[in-house]
């Protein structure tokens, strides 16, 4: 029982906590609505009303300022006394610990002070707005008239290069003023925020009309006196140009002149409706068409004059190819005499011959159409670039040609340079062999030496050759020139080593006497020596000496290195 009491009384001091904890809580919050109430109450709101007074009240103002004072009035005599019993409400009710209650209704009052404060921003906007309207209008309106005079005044000189689009500048000049009279209603009524719009329109109104009164009489010169005289002036040179025989029906000119005529019309009464951003546009248009003409006509003028200097030159030219083909043809008869051509080159050089009379042909029908006149010169010009590319590719590749031609000698002269080189080197490598004095070549060394000798000759037979096929040559060159660096290389390693052995014979000779091994050991090396096994000889008599002299090798390669030098060989 004890127990079950101490735990009933913890638990109602928890409670007596919490609810003191919610209860301040919830005064807090009231407290702070209530600053928030009071500070709405003192705000100068009807200061801000009153300076609606200071305007003309009538019309709309009036009614906006009853409106205004009729909207503070409920607020401070109905919803903010309103807001003061509800926040006693919550506070009996957080005293009577019904604290859920208390919250929604906290949350209430702070919902409907928020739109008051949404309320009054929107009236305070609203009043700003039309006191700034009444001081703009004010300040705004003598600069509108003045600029309404001046526009009046430039119209009434300009009015002569108006043309027809007199008409619709009067008409917009009424809708300006009609504006402005609106405007004047508008604030004798008292409707600033009315007379505002009225202003701001006749002001938009006014640039736009100055803007046209800019541009329009540039535009209109261009439309009814520029693009016609350049049309006039267009037809005239094709007219001029046709009696000096250009052929001009390929361009369908007058289609395109006629379409321009057509969009010159549109175009005008675009300008008699004032629609100068339209109307530049397709002015723009229309002059870049009329320059493609232009462009087009000096070009085919051009390539009359470009073709009629050109053909004198094509006929050189083709003259010059045709001495080509023909001493490309005289050059391979007489290096067929003495080398192979393979069919392949042959055809190609016949096809070189068919392309050179096909162009020939063409050159023809050139000249033929040029003196006729039966074409326009601009695709005439364009066969003539087209002929005079392919004929200097095909001058190229006839160069090239005879170019090989001249190569296969200099490949021939080369080969046989190389062949006589080796024949010199083979010639060295045996007289190496008999200057070294060795007892002769093992079976490997002289293999490669024949192997040498064989290559060389059938790189020498197949050169002379008639007709000479380079391509066998070359192959066989490369083959020989491979055999003789492999015997040469293959023979002086031979000869260093016999002489290396015999210098390690002649230093183990003084270790002869030693022991009966080291003797038969010599002798064993001296008999690989005279029987050509040179390594051998190396091998079996370091064998022996090294029991006495470790170093036998550094020491001899010393000596023989030293006897290089001197060019000296004594026995060691």
């Amino acid at each position: 029982m004890r127990y079950v009491v101490y735990t009933a009384i913890a638990i109602i001091l928890v409670l007596i906590v919490i609810s003191a904890i919610l209860r301040r809580k919830t005064y807090k919050e009231v407290d702070q609505l209530e600053e928030w109430k009071n500070d709405i109450l003192n705000r100068t709101i009807p200061e801000e009303i009153g300076k609606v007074k200071q305007l003309h009240m009538s019309g709309q103002t009036e009614e906006k300022f009853e409106e205004w004072r009729n909207e503070w009035d409920d607020i401070v005599g109905t919803i903010l006394p309103n807001i003061e019993e509800q926040l006693f409400d919550i506070e009996e009710l957080a005293a009577k610990n019904r604290f859920k209650k208390a919250k929604l209704q906290t949350e209430t009052v702070r919902q409907r002070l928020q739109g008051i404060e949404n309320q009054l921003q929107q009236m305070l906007e609203e009043i700003d707005h039309l006191v700034q309207s009444e001081e703009q209008n004010r300040t705004e309106i003598d600069d509108v008239r003045r600029r309404y005079k001046d526009l009046q005044a430039a119209l009434l000189k300009r009015r002569g290069s108006l043309g027809a689009g007199v008409a619709g500048f009067d008409q917009r000049m009424e809708q300006i003023q009609a504006l402005l009279d609106s405007f004047e209603e508008a604030t004798a009524e008292g409707s600033y925020l009315k007379a505002r719009d009225h202003l701001l329109e006749a002001n938009e109104g006014l640039q736009e009309t100055e803007s046209l009164l800019e541009r329009y009489p540039k535009l209109l010169v261009q439309a009814e006196a520029t693009i016609p005289n350049e049309l006039k002036e267009i037809e005239e040179g094709m007219k001029g140009m046709e009696e000096a025989g250009y052929k001009l029906e390929a361009f369908s000119l007058e289609k395109q002149l006629a379409g321009i005529k057509s969009e010159l019309d549109k175009l005008k009464e675009e300008l008699l409706a004032l629609k100068c951003d339209e109307a530049e546009q397709r002015l723009h248009e229309v002059s870049a068409q009329m320059e493609g003409i232009y462009e087009l006509l000096e070009f085919e003028v051009d390539s009359k004059q470009f073709v009629t200097e050109q053909l004198p030159e094509l006929e050189q030219l083709c003259e010059q190819v045709k001495n080509q083909i023909n001493d490309l043809f005289e050059e391979t008869v007489q290096v067929q005499q003495s080398y192979h051509i393979s069919k392949e080159k042959l055809a190609a050089r016949k096809k070189m011959e068919e392309a050179v009379l096909d162009l020939t042909r063409q050159l023809d029908v050139l000249q033929e159409i040029t003196a006729n006149e039966s074409q326009t010169f601009t695709s005439i010009r364009e066969m003539v670039e087209e002929w005079k590319l392919e004929i200097t590719k095909l001058s190229q590749a006839i160069a090239e040609d005879k170019q090989a031609l001249f190569a296969l000698r200099e490949d021939e002269w080369r080969a046989k340079e190389t062949l006589r080189s080796l024949q010199e080197t083979l010639l060295d490598t045996k007289r190496t062999i008999k200057k070294s004095n060795i007892p002769g070549l093992p079976e490997e060394a002289l293999k490669t030496l024949q192997k040498a000798e064989q290559k060389l000759d059938e790189a020498s037979e197949q050169l002379h050759q008639v007709p000479l096929e380079l391509g066998r040559v070359t192959v066989l060159v490369e083959e020989a020139v491979k055999a003789v660096e492999e015997s040469e290389e293959l023979i002086n390693e031979t000869i260093e080593l016999a002489t290396f052995a015999e210098y390690v014979i002649q230093f183990g000779n003084r270790f002869r006497s030693r022991s009966h091994e080291v003797q038969q050991g010599l002798t064993n090396a001296e008999q690989h020596f005279r029987q050509f096994e040179y390594e051998q000889a190396v091998e079996t008599a370091v064998t022996v000496i090294k029991p006495y002299d470790p170093d036998v090798l550094e020491r001899v390669e010393e000596y023989v290195s030293m006897y290089k030098k001197s060019g000296l060989k004594q026995e060691i």
